[in-house]
């Protein structure tokens, strides 16, 4: 039986016309290498499927190149888009990646987590909500001397390893919408307390319904708490119906619970746009597979966590790096969203 031999750093430094030492440089992201030289062995690298010894490397270098990724809720598709990016990445830069979900929390949260970093020899570790805002986690990943990249924090000044979008403008993009359309009754579903960052949506949509009444109309708002699942979105959308008057339109913070807010609506006998708008934030799957198709924001996911772990590498290596800008969302129209009711048809 043959097998396929695996390509070597010998065979990348042939194939380009390098030594072995500049593959090596273009691997380990050192900064003393021509973009040219650089973009030619990466094609190369690409070209043989390279893949560098971790464990070799790790040997000569005292590193063990091994980033991991901390998170709970394995069931959202926000943390499978963040899996893909960083996973991509650390493929790119020749680092294995450690998944490592917990729902732990306090004590139990930073005894496990020095734990797993214990056994697992971690040159950096990417956070995702709620863990980016846990004080304590943060404190002991600095004692533990690991570098660490937070996407979405909600707290504290930014670092240079995080990575952010324009959740506040976003809020305000989708309010302007359906204000446009003509509601004056607007609910909006809030995510996850702990996930703090997600309150610079209700942030946003506030903003702009203020500017709005100061040009002399009149718009009510209505929160209902949700935590960023199917499940409780129905809920907060039932109670939002049961308002007096009644939202023309609804807003979830994520997909997850427009989709809820959609089931209920349905539930309740109104047809969506016709009788009742709603939209989301995120653009995950769900949004195009509900009917209607749901309105909501595109978040670049799989680009925060890829901007995420090549800051963190960076850092990892001791290149400078620069805290990047908010990286922009996008408003995707579908059909979930149209004009309100005539006053004669809100009742049914």
């Amino acid at each position: 039986m043959s097998h396929i031999r695996r390509a070597s750093i010998t065979d990348v430094a042939r194939r380009a016309g390098v030594s072995r030492k500049s593959v090596s440089r273009v691997i380990n992201n050192e900064a003393n290498v021509s973009d040219a030289l650089r973009r030619r062995i990466e094609k190369v690298i690409s070209d043989l499927n390279y893949q560098p010894d971790v464990k070799a490397r790790g040997l000569r270098s005292g590193k063990s190149y091994n980033i991991a990724f901390l998170y709970e809720n394995p069931a959202s598709y926000f943390v499978i888009s963040l899996i893909e990016g960083i996973r991509q990445t650390c493929q790119q830069n020749g680092y294995e990646l450690t998944i490592h979900e917990t729902s732990a929390r306090g004590s139990r949260l930073i005894a496990s987590v020095l734990d797993f970093i214990e056994r697992s020899r971690l040159d950096g570790a990417v956070l995702m909500p709620p863990l980016t805002d846990d004080e304590q986690l943060l404190a002991a990943l600095e004692s533990e001397n690991i570098p660490y990249g937070r996407i979405s924090p909600g707290t504290g000044p930014l670092q240079d390893c995080d990575v952010v979008t324009t959740n506040r403008i976003a809020g305000k993009e989708i309010t302007a919408h359906l204000l446009d359309l003509g509601h004056r009754e607007i609910g909006y579903i809030s995510g996850d307390p702990e996930h703090l960052a997600m309150a610079e949506i209700l942030t946003g949509v506030r903003e702009c319904i203020e500017e709005f009444k100061n040009q002399g109309d009149t718009v009510t708002l209505a929160v209902a708490q949700g935590f960023n699942t199917f499940s409780s979105g129905r809920r907060a959308a039932a109670g939002l119906l049961l308002k007096s008057p009644r939202p023309t339109a609804i807003f979830a913070a994520n997909d997850d619970m427009a989709a809820g807010a959609i089931f209920e609506a349905h539930e309740a006998g109104l047809r969506v746009p016709e009788d009742i708008s709603i939209a989301g934030f995120d653009d995950t799957p769900v949004a195009s597979r509900v009917w209607p198709g749901l309105t909501t924001i595109r978040q670049p996911v799989r680009r925060m966590g890829q901007q995420a772990t090549q800051n963190l590498i960076h850092k990892i290596i001791g290149h400078d790096t620069e805290r990047c800008a908010p990286i922009p969302t996008e408003v995707v129209f579908r059909r979930s969203t149209g004009r309100p009711p005539k006053p004669d048809k809100e009742e049914h």
